[in-house]
Parts: C-alpha cells; structure tokens; sequence
C-alpha cells in the first residue's frame, strides 16, 4: 500500500527496530517534508511522531480502537524457504523449527518475527511469537508437535523424520544449543 493512501485513517506503524505505534494518520509528501523538517523523504505523522518512508518495515490500516499501542516489541529477521514461506503466509505452517542458538534465544512471547522469503527479497511477513517450545533435539520435538502446524502436509507426514534437519542443523550443534519450534502468528491485527 502507498503512504499516501492511509492519509486520514486509523493506521498501526512497525518501525524498522520493531516499534508499534497505533491511531490517526496523517500523510506528508516528500516535497512538503523537505520544507517543513529539511529531509526529502514522504513521511506518516501520528500525533507528534513522524515516520519516515525509510523507517517503516509495515504499515497498514487498522479498525479504530478506544486505546493504542504505543511500545516497543522487539522484531527479529529470519529468512523462509519459498515453498515454507508461502505456506506460513496461508496459515498452514504455524510453528518454525530451529536451531536454538543464540541468536534464537533471544526471541520471546509476543515478539514479532520478520521473514523474508530467500527467493524474493521484497516478499515480508511478520509474525507475532505465540509461544516457544524447546527441546534437546528434533527426535524430541517431531515427537511432542504437531507436524502439520510445522511444515508437513498430510500427503508428506507419514514420511517425516528428524533426520532430515541434521542437514541443517548437525547433531552436535543440536546437542550444544537445543532446538526451537517457534509458534507463530500471522493473522494478528486484534492485538
């Protein structure tokens, strides 16, 4: 959606550092913010913040509410596989299996997650964490999740094994860290 298109409406903002700001929007062209703050750049304002085109990661318009959001969520970046992205985008994949690294346990409930998808690097979508579930290893975790919600189908999960994830995450590394699956959701506009 271009900026200017949520001139006037009820609007909810993530920021490139994760930040969610909700309520009225107003839309600045990229003339009239060369003039009125000395960067030409278009802009949204809400209330006395302005957000600049490049600080945006998303923007869309929401339902009026009686309160907003106005705090800071951390937003952390991973990259999909096409065929996983796209089945996350329909709801069909709800849970990301993961090595749970460093980097992974810094993620927390009610966190949002910014996948893009590796093919396309225009393709965004970000998720809210649900919940975290950890296990010593993916043995563990085909055993204790539904694999429908991580990937599988019902044609392919017959043939499901944790084997198949020490191509992407060696044993011994499973062994060191742990493993992740991350619960998700996409659909999450009445937070």
């Amino acid at each position: 959606m271009r900026l200017s298109e949520l001139d006037d409406k009820t609007v909810r903002i993530i920021t490139i550092d994760g930040k969610i700001f909700e309520g009225e929007c107003t839309y600045d062209s990229a003339e009239y913010c060369e003039m009125e703050y000395g960067r030409d750049e278009e802009a949204l304002r809400i209330d006395h913040y302005v957000f600049y085109a490049g600080d945006i990661a998303d923007a869309k318009e929401i339902e009026e509410k009686e309160e907003y959001v106005w705090e800071s969520k951390p937003m952390h970046l991973m990259h999909l596989d096409s065929y996983y992205y796209q089945m996350m985008e329909k709801g069909l994949k709800t849970i990301e299996m993961r090595l749970y690294d460093e980097r992974r346990q810094r993620i927390q409930k009610g966190d949002f997650i910014s996948f893009t998808d590796v093919n396309d690097e225009y393709e965004v979508m970000h998720v809210l964490v649900e919940d975290l579930f950890v296990f010593d290893n993916f043995r563990e975790l085909y055993e204790n999740l539904d694999l429908l919600q991580c990937g599988y189908t019902p044609e392919n999960v017959k043939d499901a094994d944790p084997a198949d994830m020490n191509r992407f995450y060696p044993p011994e590394e499973q062994a060191k860290y742990k493993v992740v699956g991350i619960k998700v959701k996409t659909d999450w506009e009445d937070i």
